[in-house]
């Protein structure tokens, strides 16, 4: 019973419009616990929605002989709030640059998303990335973060350190103030791989963590992954993922894989 009744509950609060769940949940409140099923469904509240109804049929069939309506009444409404909770915990939304995706799919630019998120910010912003050129809007977002006391932190590209694989120093996109404002880490050319030709590895990670979000993507910070370049990435609100993610650079920090700017 258990499997089946929790089965039946899960595909239910799955697809249940909130006003019709609480609506019915005060129903099943109301009814003695020796109503039978069919006085019970016969006396929800109705909807015109077939599969809605074929959803409580089974809810109730399960709980039958089980438990009270009233108990089936709180174990539907504790399901249906611990779901949506965990749902608004772990948000993941899909982000794009340059060719517009059609019309019916829900989507934000990148660029548009990253600056949303900044101008929100109220305690700490990270910013890894490859690239950096032309970004006169980010950099006034950030400054201003910086001025509201958001503690700023950039993991960034050196041409120095990328041995010329970086064509420019992705560092000299920032203005001085904000470097000052700033905690900057690169990663030393001595502490990288090197490949069969004698090439060092590259920082070519492009994230974004500002508070309680990440935005993952393929774009660098520049005028043309914002804008042209085809590009794709993901905001993501969920607390295990931030926690790795934080924790993974934090660990390079101290173990010196990364070093500050000074």
């Amino acid at each position: 019973m258990a499997d089946n009744f929790s089965i039946a509950v899960e595909n239910l609060i799955r697809k249940v419009p909130a006003g019709w769940l609480n609506s019915a949940c005060e129903a099943l409140r109301d009814f003695s616990s020796a109503a039978s099923a069919e006085f019970v469904l016969q006396h929800l509240p109705g909807t015109n929605n077939a599969d809605l109804s074929f959803l409580m049929t089974e809810v109730v069939r399960c709980a039958l002989g089980k438990m009270s309506w009233e108990a089936l009444s709180w174990s539907i409404r504790t399901a249906y709030t611990t779901y949506h909770r965990c749902q608004a915990e772990q948000h993941i939304e899909f982000l794009w640059g340059g060719p517009a995706p059609a019309s019916g799919i829900p989507a934000r630019r990148i660029d548009q998303a990253l600056y949303d998120l900044i101008a929100r910010a109220k305690h700490k912003i990270l910013l890894v990335t490859f690239a950096a050129t032309q970004i006169g809007r980010l950099t006034c977002e950030l400054r201003r973060a910086a001025q509201r006391g958001v503690k700023v932190r950039m993991i960034l590209e050196c041409e120095q350190s990328s041995e010329g694989q970086l064509s420019h120093d992705a560092m000299k996109a920032f203005p001085q103030a904000l470097i000052d404002a700033a905690e900057v880490y690169y990663w030393p050319v001595e502490k990288r791989q090197r490949n069969q030709s004698g090439r060092p590895a590259k920082l070519h990670a492009k994230l974004a963590i500002v508070d309680n979000t990440a935005l993952v993507s393929s774009a660098n910070l520049t005028a043309d992954a914002f804008s042209r370049n085809l590009e794709v990435g993901v905001k993501v609100t969920n607390s295990e993922f931030l926690r790795s993610a934080k924790s993974y650079f934090e660990f390079l920090i101290f173990d010196g894989t990364l070093c500050k700017v000074v």
